[in-house]
């Protein structure tokens, strides 16, 4: 509940409103519920007893109705018949209206709260480091998203207003069976511990095999976007077989759990009925012989008024006892929901984080350390000087911690030793925003948008005119592919960029990270994929962008990076060679070793 009420907060007011509207609505019911037993004495008096004599007792409001009734008895049965049923009408009329507004502020609640959790979510989906994806599947953090807020909003929240409704009722319907007949009341409360023990015993389990049930339907979620994902790769290995068997498998497990989750829930509603008509049975008995002695001071009248406020109160409890067993069941959902949201954020600004307005002099790597997990290092001590202007490639076998020293640079992760500084101050000083809207980035796995051309190249920058975007793609020799598109720069591209070849997706890429006019530029292989005709245009394109940039380019196709002022050679984290193309083919090391496996290529 702490959780729920953390996003009902800010909804205050309607939340009072919904319960004020909850107890007109039951106030109504109990206004029309009272009379009927006086409503009856009235047109059908016994002969012998005057007709109009008030009830010794009920709720001041069935008195007040009992005697304006008397008044209307003057005019006669037939006529009095009548106003009864034109009343009754009214006090039903307004107990559904008071009844539909109450529903009116739920739905409002509920839509706002699950808006403002999915947006948290997503949030903190975006403040998340990399390190916690690349340990996480990915269908699992989608499931938060789907069907973790889904079962969150069918159980927590429908749960919160069938309690609240369920409450309220039993409240007022309780404090009336006191009124009417404490004694009688007593006894009914004496069985209350029975009904809560069985109910309990059905439900105690709920949770746990709740929490189990999200985590499989996570698991099949992933493995559904994975099997999408790799599906050239499954048809082309012949492995649908394989893959249908492993899902239904993975899906009869759910189906199983989840039948066994669902047969908890709804036994706990046939089972409150039936304890409840065992204590209907029970009021009968107990309440008939207190009618039966008449020194008790319940009339039948009173006894008919009573059995019939503790009928309307059955339906409530029922409802709160499916409250708490669906309450259990999602309460899973807040677990799941609750984790995702306390993941420590560990790449954060500093509380005195200064703006960073661009590059000066320099980018310095200052006996730089790195590892993703402890024990095993990623990086050791990278001392590394960029000027302002230079371009500096990185060279080196694959798992050599090229791409590792651009994610630091752009702060997806802290070093874990040593520090960067920019302009001799630590890049942990500046706002992560400010320093990486200073970075351009092209990589070799480019990342599109399902959008249009025009939306992926301002990708960010939604004020960004027409003319800086045709700009950026002439730049980055992209304008003339896309002017023969079918709508140009409105042609949408699909999901990842899949309507077009990979020399155009990389150019794209290229001209988003132009239109930003970065100081700083990090290229990761951004040709390694290319064949010779596109990597010619991309390399052209390149070349506009190193002109005045300072530049970290990760190189694979070493014939690219032969201009480049500082070639960096890095092996098993470390810097074995450093220097220009030509220094380092004269030390006829390994820089010297990977260019002469390439020409033999």
């Amino acid at each position: 509940m702490s959780f729920t009420s953390h996003y009902l907060k800010p909804y205050a007011a309607r939340v009072a409103a919904y319960g004020f509207f909850v107890v007109l609505s039951v106030v109504f019911t109990m206004a029309t519920a009272l009379s009927v037993a006086d409503f009856v004495k009235i047109l059908f008096p016994q002969e012998g007893v005057a007709a109009a004599v008030p009830s010794a007792g009920g709720s001041l409001l069935s008195q007040a109705i009992q005697q304006l009734y008397d008044w209307l008895i003057a005019f006669g049965p037939q006529q009095a018949l009548v106003f009864f049923a034109l009343i009754v009408f009214a006090l039903y009329a307004c107990k559904n209206i008071f009844g539909y507004l109450s529903l009116v502020q739920m739905a409002v609640l509920r839509s706002k709260v699950v808006r403002d959790l999915r947006n948290q979510l997503f949030a903190k989906a975006m403040r998340l480091p990399l390190s916690y994806y690349g340990g996480s599947r990915k269908g699992d953090i989608l499931s938060r998203f789907g069907s973790d807020i889904i079962e969150y909003e069918e159980s927590t929240l429908n749960s919160v207003q069938l309690m609240v409704t369920a409450i309220v009722s039993m409240v007022l319907y309780l404090a009336m069976l006191f009124y009417i007949s404490p004694r009688l009341t007593l006894f009914v409360l004496c069985m209350l511990p029975v009904i809560v023990f069985v109910i309990s015993g059905i439900t105690h389990r709920l949770r746990r095999n709740s929490l189990e049930l999200q985590e499989r339907n996570a698991f099949l979620t992933s493995l559904m976007e994975e099997t999408i994902m790799g599906l050239k790769v499954i048809k082309s290995f012949t492995a649908i077989g394989f893959s249908n068997a492993r899902f239904r498998q993975a899906d009869s497990g759910y189906a199983r759990l989840r039948t066994k989750v669902l047969r908890r829930v709804d036994l706990s509603s046939p089972v409150s009925d039936f304890l409840g008509n065992c204590v209907v049975i029970g009021i009968l008995l107990f309440g008939s012989s207190m009618v039966l002695r008449g020194n008790t001071g319940l009339s039948p009248e009173l006894f008919v008024s009573y059995i019939m406020m503790f009928v309307l109160m059955i339906p409530p409890s029922k409802d709160l006892t499916t409250a708490i067993s669906q309450m259990k069941k999602g309460r899973a959902c807040v677990d799941r929901l609750q984790q995702f949201l306390q993941q420590p954020e560990t790449v954060v600004d500093s509380p005195d984080a200064q703006p960073f307005n661009g590059l000066g002099q320099q980018i310095e790597f200052r006996h730089v350390g790195f590892h993703y997990t402890p024990g095993t290092e990623v990086l050791h001590d990278i001392c590394l000087t960029i000027p302002k202007g230079s371009t500096v490639a990185l060279v080196g076998s694959s798992g050599s911690g090229k791409s590792t020293l651009l994610d630091l640079l752009m702060r997806f992760y802290d070093c874990t030793s040593g520090q960067i500084l920019m302009d001799g101050q630590p890049l942990s000083s500046f706002r992560i925003a400010d320093l990486r809207q200073h970075i351009g980035v092209v990589a070799q796995d480019t990342i599109l948008f399902n959008d249009t051309i025009r939306g992926n190249i301002a990708f960010g920058l939604p004020h960004a005119t027409e003319a800086q975007v045709q700009q950026a793609a002439q730049v980055a020799n992209a304008h003339q592919f896309i002017l023969q598109q079918p709508q140009g720069y409105d042609t949408n591209i699909g999901d990842g960029g899949d309507c077009l070849s990979g020399g155009q997706r990389q150019r794209l890429s290229i001209a988003r990270a132009i239109i930003r006019h970065p100081d700083i530029l990090l290229f990761d292989e951004a040709t390694s994929a290319l064949d010779t005709e596109n990597e010619r245009l991309v390399q052209q394109s390149l070349d506009h962008l190193l002109a005045n940039s300072t530049a970290l380019v990760v190189a694979h196709r070493l014939s690219t990076i032969q201009n480049a002022d500082l070639i960096v050679v890095l092996e098993q984290g470390r810097i074995v060679e450093r220097g220009t193309h030509h220094q380092l083919l004269r030390l006829q090391g390994r820089y010297s070793q990977l260019v002469q496996m390439q020409s033999f290529k």
